[in-house]
């Protein structure tokens, strides 16, 4: 019985031999004054045949957006897509990879939080390079102190800073920073009031 459970175990693995460090590392960047959202990412396996976009309200129920088919015979390797219809508030993206061998991996899902007329946040420049600018636009008051969380990709916090509700203009040194993608999440009483990766 063992055996045969050790023989079952060993044909999963194989199965998913693919592995999580071959799918693409994408990053999705709000644009606010556009209401617009870009995603990016680049192929970094022969094993996908095909990307789906998948676009989700709650990180739980999703929809496809759209499909990105792999020609082996060209060496095209970076694709994005353009969301023109992101809903104010959480929009999640992840990549669904389709696999030559019939196998499905999905990426871990990404966040930005699209601001309403009165909650609006805009950061730049991007990519960035020695001072990262935090505006908040809204215009209703912000509500208690604003906590920023800089981060990066792989969840390692590197950096936290506390700004007084009463400034709207917020600069980050990133001078510091080796190049690379970054998460900045803005927190206020204790609710993420943004979320959006930077590359520098």
């Amino acid at each position: 019985m063992v055996k045969f459970f050790l023989a079952i175990l060993l044909i999963c693995l194989q199965g998913n031999s693919f592995g999580s460090n071959q799918l693409p590392d994408f990053t999705v960047h709000a644009d606010s004054r556009k209401n617009t959202v870009l995603i990016q990412w680049q192929n970094k396996s022969d094993d996908i045949k095909m990307y789906i976009l998948q676009h989700s309200l709650d990180n739980t129920l999703w929809q496809d957006m759209a499909l990105q088919a792999i020609n082996q015979n060209t060496e095209i390797r970076s694709f994005y897509f353009v969301d023109k219809k992101a809903t104010t508030g959480f929009n999640y993206y992840r990549l669904k990879c389709m696999l030559f061998n019939g196998l499905t991996e999905f990426t871990q899902s990404k966040m930005v939080n699209m601001a309403g007329s009165l909650n609006n946040w805009i950061l730049y420049p991007v990519p960035v390079k020695d001072w990262l600018t935090i505006d908040y636009r809204g215009n209703e008051p912000i509500k208690g102190v604003v906590h920023i969380i800089l981060q990066q990709s792989s969840g390692r916090i590197i950096t936290r800073l506390r700004s007084a509700s009463c400034y709207t203009h917020i600069l980050i040194p990133v001078n510091n920073l080796g190049k690379g993608i970054y998460d900045i999440r803005i927190i206020v009483q204790g609710i993420i009031v943004w979320d959006q990766r930077v590359i520098k």
